[in-house]
């Protein structure tokens, strides 16, 4: 029987999916993209203002071998295994101000 062995890129493409499905259930927009010669990574943007976006990508850490979302600049977001945590923390972060 042969054994499939599944890449890195393949892993961090699933994170991302289960982010993506996580945002567009609260109305987000994200386009993911997985260029063959770029790490994969998804854009969210606010539905009400698009131009308040962001790159995310999803690594795995060198200290425990876990997987976690980061800002495309490096920052980490929150891990892998809650989307829905990352999902607050980008909303949030792109929310648009209505007190300024």
């Amino acid at each position: 029987m042969p054994t499939l062995a599944t890449t890195e890129t393949e892993i961090a493409l699933g994170h991302l999916e289960r982010l993506t499905e996580e945002l567009r259930s609260r109305g987000w927009t994200v386009e993911m993209a997985a260029p063959p010669d770029r790490w994969p990574s998804a854009l969210v943007a606010n539905p009400e203002m698009r131009m308040f976006n962001e790159n995310v990508i999803a690594v795995q850490e060198r200290s425990d071998g876990s997987w976690s979302y980061f800002y495309g600049w490096g920052e980490r977001i929150a891990p892998c295994t809650d989307p829905s945590a990352a999902a607050s923390m980008l909303v949030r972060v792109l929310a648009v101000r209505r007190d300024a």
